[in-house]
């Protein structure tokens, strides 16, 4: 098993932390910049980004379905509870993923000289990201302090991105943070804490 990754991708950490979590034996490629145009880089994923996931004969891009793909393989027992069909859940899923890309449009533009202060495109990208985090926050009861489920994985490696990056004032969402802080000491999640990260090139 392969994942194609960069170290701080909060899309792939997610998909890290199954693999780690399930004991899965896997090589880690790490693509490096992720602002390469070439798909080769990407293991021929045509989107040009990480996760990639190989596994023997399987290949599967989107951290999501990668997630899924892990559950149904090698963790039938779906303790993360990766395998959910709740229009909430999915509704939470979905916010996060798309606070997460727009995050990931702002931070590329910059790495590549685009002065993203000067255009509404951004701006737009940029309210999405408080606008979610908004509904999240007034939300915030769905996510849990005891059990860790993907929901919380996807918050704790969302939030600790943006955090990294600086894109927003966290603060402004306390009940937020003090879910991600909760889980902070857990080993699952220190491991790949973007804090933790001494050097990046991607």
């Amino acid at each position: 098993m392969k994942l194609y990754y960069t170290p701080l991708s909060h899309f792939a950490r997610k998909v890290r932390i199954l693999i780690d979590a399930f004991k899965l034996d896997c090589e880690y490629i790490n693509v490096g910049n992720v602002a390469v145009s070439d798909p080769k880089v990407f293991a021929n994923n045509p989107l040009m980004a990480v996760p990639v996931l190989v596994d023997r004969d399987q290949w599967i891009i989107d951290s999501n379905y990668i997630a899924e793909y892990l559950v149904r393989n090698y963790n039938v027992s779906d303790e993360f509870k990766v395998l959910t069909s709740k229009p909430h859940e999915l509704n939470v899923r979905a916010i996060l993923d798309g606070v997460m890309a727009n995050e990931v449009k702002i931070v590329i533009a910059k790495r590549t000289g685009v002065p993203v202060d000067e255009y509404s495109f951004f701006e737009k990208s940029r309210l999405a990201i408080g606008h979610g985090l908004g509904w999240l926050e007034k939300n915030a009861e769905t996510f849990s302090d005891s059990i860790l489920s993907y929901k919380e994985i996807h918050l704790i490696c969302s939030l600790q991105h943006l955090e990294k990056y600086q894109l927003v004032n966290l603060k402004d969402y306390p009940r937020l943070l003090s879910v991600v802080g909760g889980w902070a000491a857990d080993i699952r999640i220190a491991e790949t804490d973007p804090k933790n990260i001494a050097a990046f090139k991607g």
